[in-house]
């Protein structure tokens, strides 16, 4: 038998055919006359692998205002809060979930600054399931703000990334989507580039952050201050102009740190 590739009649259809023919005696000959319907071959491309998303947990961030003011030490878990919302717009990391970690740390009487030992952070890697942890700190002093984050490796401590940005203290919001956007780079270039030129609400905060910051009212009027300051994060997040959200975090995170 022999195989005789020809052009196919459909000029739709760039792939050659197969025909087959046989003379009497059995052989394979090409002016018998006897053609046998054409084979059609297709290829396929082999699926792409699938990426499995990194794991990655963020802590609170730490620092303070120069001078020392109480009033700034929302900042911690709303620069966490903010680094997790943005990381996780990107379908290539997995993020954990603040209360979630919070809960751990507690339940297993761990502090954030304990996790510097190598021990104690494989220990409560391997609990979350995490790769990376992601430490940050904050300083602001004379209407100047500066954030810092890197990125450890679970298993061993090693730095992955470290950066840093600076700008106002008014402009908090947008300086933490710059510290996301360089972590991002690496991993997902086109949620690094929305990071770094976020949408422009016209008109005031869209509906889901009004949504927000009324259930952070709630939450605050009935004595629920750490669900109040999700809330007015959250709300944040999406409109980092809403002065009103900015102002109810700071009273809630005043009123929280009164409770404890």
């Amino acid at each position: 038998m022999v195989l005789v590739a020809c052009a196919s009649n459909n000029n739709s259809a760039n792939l050659p055919t197969v025909r087959t023919t046989k003379s009497a005696s059995g052989s394979s000959a090409a002016s018998s006359g006897a053609v046998e319907p054409a084979t059609l071959i297709s290829f396929k491309p082999a699926a792409a692998p699938k990426v499995t998303p990194a794991t990655v947990a963020v802590t609170d961030f730490e620092g303070g205002s120069i001078p020392p003011e109480k009033t700034t030490q929302f900042w911690g878990k709303a620069l966490a809060s903010f680094m997790i919302a943005d990381l996780a717009a990107s379908q290539n990391l997995r993020l954990i979930d603040r209360q979630h970690l919070t809960d751990v740390l507690h339940e297993y009487m761990i502090s954030a600054t304990d996790l510097g030992d190598p021990q104690t952070r494989l220990y409560v890697g391997k609990i979350l399931g995490a790769k990376y942890f992601i430490f940050g700190t904050y300083t602001i002093a004379g209407g100047q703000a500066a954030l810092t984050a890197r990125m450890d490796l679970v298993e061993t401590g090693q730095i992955v990334q470290a950066d840093s940005v600076s700008g106002n203290e008014g402009d908090m919001r947008e300086l933490s989507q710059q510290l996301a956007a360089k972590f991002l780079r690496p991993v997902d270039q086109i949620v690094a580039e929305q990071e770094m030129h976020p949408p422009v609400h016209a008109g005031g905060p869209p509906p889901e952050a009004l949504l927000y910051f009324g259930q952070g009212i709630g939450y605050e009027k009935s004595g629920d201050y750490d669900r109040a300051i999700d809330m007015f994060t959250r709300a944040l997040t999406i409109y980092p102009h809403y002065a009103d959200a900015r102002g109810e975090l700071q009273k809630a995170s005043e009123s929280a740190a009164r409770q404890q």
